[in-house]
């Protein structure tokens, strides 16, 4: 079963115990077939965490066990992004743990910022957020016009 795409921002607040509270909208279009499980890892920018639906996280392991595991490249790989990973499972109120380790990936000490971003969930500092949208280099339009859309969008 497929997930409905993430999107929207969401500020939250770690508790004194490290969990945060899964916004009310985002729980409500995890699947079951999620089994309440959110899996965390370092996102690929560096400075944030990438957090996947457990069937969405399982459905990505199957791609990536795909890859050559003799090219030093995939191993590297592998190594950054599939071993920090952590799995939560959302008690009753919607609450996950998210551990001291992650944390610390994105800098985030209390508040963070839930960016939906399709399949997955990108968690942010949102101070650090804040930087890395000011330092970005192009608009909205210059990167449309990058990645060219126009093979989805019009029919030659």
């Amino acid at each position: 079963m497929a997930i409905t795409d993430f999107a929207g921002e969401f500020s939250c607040t770690l508790d004194p115990k490290n969990r945060v509270n899964i916004p009310s909208f985002i729980r409500k279009i995890i699947t079951p077939d999620a089994e309440s499980t959110i899996v965390f890892t370092r996102g690929f920018e560096g400075i944030n965490l990438y957090a996947y639906p457990l069937n969405e996280w399982q459905r990505l392991m199957k791609k990536v066990k795909m890859l050559d595991p003799f090219d030093p490249k995939t191993r590297d790989f592998i190594r950054l992004f599939v071993g920090p990973a952590q799995h939560a499972v959302m008690d009753n109120q919607g609450r996950v743990l998210i551990m001291p380790e992650t944390l610390k990936m994105a800098k985030i000490e209390k508040d963070m910022l839930i960016v939906g971003s399709l399949t997955k969930l990108e968690i942010w500092n949102p101070q650090v957020y804040q930087e890395y949208m000011n330092n970005m280099n192009m608009t909205l339009s210059d990167l449309a016009q990058e990645i060219s859309f126009k093979d989805m969008f019009f029919d030659e």
